[in-house]
């Protein structure tokens, strides 16, 4: 990861855009393969400058879970595209009131020499949001650049954005979300020890500490999942809340996934927990006994979806 006041050579014929691309979605992959494209067609590289942290903390100036993608998955995605460049760019209070033209200046000019600048068409810049497209093409002849912008891409008659993937992660439509994703919605993080409690039950679980503490999770529930360790892919169910039946009153919030047919030690690794549906709701059961005979129809419906999904 490297930031954008570390680019200490000039880079040739750059193709830049920039932006805070989170969860890099289908909407900001055209965008970029329309940058990886024209850079190949000038003879010139790809630069994607995005921001960390994201705006929202700054211009809201409260931390919430709301973040699509951690920071390395983005760099990732955005790398296996195709990008060449992935530079971050703080986003503090400075940032905010830099005006659109001293924007243009410090970072598309003087910075990168930018050839070319391509931005998705809702993209704003500088102090209170008044730098555009419209902006950038009237700078276009004094700096020596071109511009160029990407339209919205939809899913059916809805837009795709950022803020649309949440509303469905909150609500725990993974379906949905993942149609505008053009990916399954996922989390990183490092399995915690738990108080064994699934053990006990007879259904181990393993308790997932997400990496970044912003992170958007879905709503409370059940979902079918699966787990990515070390290159092998596992299926699993996974409770989102906060285990009404064993932990009454509790406020804490858990990850929790049984994985199917493993019984490995993986305490502290790392793990990808891959969100494929949302089967049902949390519910708080009379007893134990009650939430043994649930835990056991939850696993009897995963494996029919999941012997369903290989045959197609």
């Amino acid at each position: 990861m490297k930031s954008i006041h570390k680019i200490k050579h000039k880079l040739k014929n750059p193709v830049v855009t920039v932006g805070t691309f989170d969860g890099v979605h289908l909407g900001h992959q055209k965008i970029m393969n329309t940058l990886v494209n024209r850079a190949k067609t000038i003879g010139g590289v790809s630069v994607v400058i995005t921001y960390h942290p994201h705006p929202l903390e700054i211009l809201n100036n409260r931390h919430f879970p709301y973040l699509l993608t951690e920071k390395i998955k983005k760099e990732d995605f955005l790398k296996e595209i195709g990008i060449d460049y992935v530079l971050w760019l703080d986003f503090n209070e400075q940032l905010v009131n830099l005006s659109p033209e001293d924007f243009i200046k410090k970072y598309f000019v003087e910075m990168l020499a930018s050839k070319e600048i391509i931005i998705g068409y809702d993209w704003h810049f500088g102090k209170n949001r008044e730098g555009d497209y419209h902006l950038l093409k009237k700078f276009e002849k004094i700096y020596g650049y071109k511009t160029d912008v990407v339209r919205e891409v939809k899913v059916g008659s809805e837009i795709i954005s950022s803020t649309k993937i949440r509303e469905y992660i909150r609500k725990g439509n993974i379906e949905l979300a993942k149609k505008m994703l053009g990916r399954d919605y996922s989390i990183l993080g490092r399995v915690a020890q738990g108080d064994k409690i699934g053990r006990q039950l007879g259904f181990p679980t393993t308790n997932l500490e997400p990496v970044e503490p912003r992170k958007l999770l879905p709503e409370y529930g059940v979902y079918l999942t699966k787990v990515k360790f070390h290159h092998k892919y596992l299926w699993g169910i996974t409770n989102i809340g906060r285990k009404p039946t064993i932990k009454r009153n509790n406020r804490r919030k858990f990850i929790e996934t049984y994985i199917f047919d493993f019984n490995e030690d993986i305490y502290s690794e790392e793990i990808e927990l891959i969100f494929i549906r949302k089967m049902r709701n949390e519910k708080e059961f009379a007893n134990r006994e009650e939430l043994i005979e649930q835990i056991k129809l939850d696993e009897s419906i995963a494996r029919c979806i999941i012997d369903i999904r290989n045959l197609t």
